[in-house]
């Protein structure tokens, strides 16, 4: 099953800088993505996301070595990134610690498997239908605080699936993404991403979003 992929990431304004809050990473060639966001204190969420991130790559290389696929996988890669961050927060004298919201996704065998904890989103539409693959009750929390929730689903050609931060799906960020595929249903990732991120931007919230069409 092939695959084109878009990511798209934009800085949170904070008073007169710009902070990265949100991450958006693809894996394995475009098989495995990873969107997060940096909860607590500015000066933490990149600190957190880093370690957030080192596990994540360290759980991918062990359970590709133990030739895990599927949820089972990303649940085992979770734990690791969720392990390393815990270690992370333990050296920190922050009195309120950082946390990640993340969403987790692999395509894998013609399915898709989607692991996730906090405000994340992650959508997969099909014939114009978008359905939603995260939980609706959002966590405030993210990996350390939040229930990690998990599901699957098969793909087909034409499928388009949608993952960013809950900034990515604002009211105009969405409204925009619907106007361009009702007009032509082929649009491509990269327009999309942009899209979904572009409303935050301007903002000043930042955004990060990970867009894949099946092909």
């Amino acid at each position: 099953m092939r695959t084109d992929s878009h990511l798209s990431v934009v800085k949170a304004q904070i008073r007169e800088g710009h902070l990265t809050r949100h991450a958006a990473l693809r894996f394995e060639i475009g098989r495995v993505f990873l969107v997060a966001t940096g909860l607590g204190l500015p000066r933490t969420w990149q600190y957190a996301m880093r370690a957030l991130t080192q596990g994540f790559v360290t759980g991918l290389e062990e359970t590709k070595e133990q030739g895990r696929t599927g949820n089972e996988r990303l649940l085992v890669v979770a734990d690791r990134a969720r392990s390393r961050l815990a270690e992370a927060c333990d050296q920190l004298v922050e009195r309120n610690l950082p946390d990640v919201a993340f969403a987790a996704l692999s395509i894998d065998r013609g399915e898709l498997h989607v692991v996730s904890a906090g405000a994340v989103r992650v959508y997969l539409q099909r014939a114009g239908k978008p359905q939603r693959l995260t939980p609706r009750d959002e966590s405030p929390g993210g990996i350390l605080r939040s229930r990690v929730a998990h599901c699957g689903a098969p793909l087909e050609p034409g499928d388009l699936v949608l993952a960013g931060s809950a900034t990515a799906f604002s009211v105009r960020a969405i409204a925009q993404v619907v106007t361009v595929l009702s007009e032509d249903a082929r649009t491509g990732p990269a327009v999309i991403a942009s899209l979904l991120t572009e409303p935050a931007g301007q903002a000043g919230a930042g955004a990060a979003a990970a867009v894949v069409r099946v092909i």
